[in-house]
């Protein structure tokens, strides 16, 4: 039985790229993908949000790439999803502005939808991480190769079929997290798997860093605002662990054991949280468990920052 691309080998792919000032990586990405080494027409799209009109003009550079400027800003994600608008490839390959592919990097992906019949996806990996948590943020610590469904993967490097677009399935376009709308659509409404391989690598340039991880937790809160189920289940999770971190020191010295325990339980869902981390090999969940449950923790902490910033802010008005 013949895949759907052989099937389509006449159509073109499509490579998005969302761009907001990206003056200082942008440039050598594009570089990099007008340098595959694939028997295949492409094109790459482009969609830009700078207020740096650096950035427009050095894309002028390149004819061949299509470049849509958009004067407001928008986030990676609605990014994304315009670029999947503006695209006419059957295969939708997404890279970010701050990555370089190698040369085999969309000829591995087409290679794979084309043995893989039943895949809607591919999923990759960053390389070049300069610190343990970047390497961890990156999937750098992930060695299995596998085909299922995942809730979570990294946005920079992948690649899905037209159709998972066409049937409802978009990125989510709010600040953070882009992957969990497309992620939940794909397992819950399209019921194919994705491909995750982790050699499929490009080489990431920006920086992941703790004060990154505290405005996740910060942008988390701003969307479970929106949502009060949302908002209470996170709501009873900060609590838990601000009341736990309070306890803790409390039932040593008093040597309460009810008190103890309660002050653990906590730390017990983190764990469950980061054995559930698919990024990571399961050898690494163990061996780097206690910092995977600082990440969690200090994301958080951004989470309890924002909550707590809101309620003085309505006390002033009250």
């Amino acid at each position: 039985m013949k895949s759907r691309l052989i099937n389509i080998k006449k159509h073109i792919v499509s490579i998005v790229i969302p761009s907001y000032n990206s003056h200082s990586t942008i440039k050598e990405c594009i570089k990099a993908l007008l340098n595959q080494n694939v028997e295949r027409d492409y094109e790459i799209v482009v969609v830009d949000s700078s207020d740096d009109k650096g950035v427009v003009e050095m894309l002028k550079e390149f004819p061949k790439v299509k470049v849509h400027y958009f004067e407001k800003h928008v986030n990676a994600g609605k990014a994304r999803n315009l670029g999947v608008k503006l695209s006419r490839g059957e295969i939708i390959a997404f890279i970010d502005s701050d990555c370089i592919a190698p040369e085999n990097w969309l000829k591995k992906i087409l290679k794979y939808f084309d043995e893989y019949p039943q895949i809607c996806g591919v999923l990759g990996v960053y390389t070049g991480g300069r610190s343990l948590l970047e390497k961890i943020c990156g999937g750098e610590f992930l060695e299995e190769f596998s085909i299922g469904f995942f809730d979570g993967f990294i946005e920079g490097n992948c690649a899905f079929k037209r159709e998972i677009f066409e049937k409802g399935c978009f990125w989510s376009e709010r600040s953070r997290s882009e992957y969990v709308d497309l992620a939940k659509c794909i397992k819950f409404k399209i019921k194919k798997p994705v491909l995750w391989d982790p050699d499929l690598k490009v080489l990431h340039l920006g920086r992941v860093t703790w004060g990154k991880i505290i405005k996740s937790g910060i942008s988390k809160f701003e969307e479970d605002k929106k949502n009060k189920v949302l908002l209470a289940r996170s709501s009873l999770l900060a609590f838990m662990l601000i009341a736990g971190f309070l306890l803790f020191p409390y039932s040593l010295l008093t040597m309460n054991f009810k008190y103890l325990l309660l002050s653990i339980l906590p730390n017990i869902l983190l764990v469950y949280y980061a054995f559930k981390d698919r990024m990571l090999s399961f050898k690494y969940r163990i061996l780097f468990l206690p910092y995977s449950i600082l990440i969690k923790w200090v994301f958080w902490l951004g989470w309890i920052y924002a909550l707590s910033r809101e309620v003085f802010k309505r006390a002033k008005i009250i």
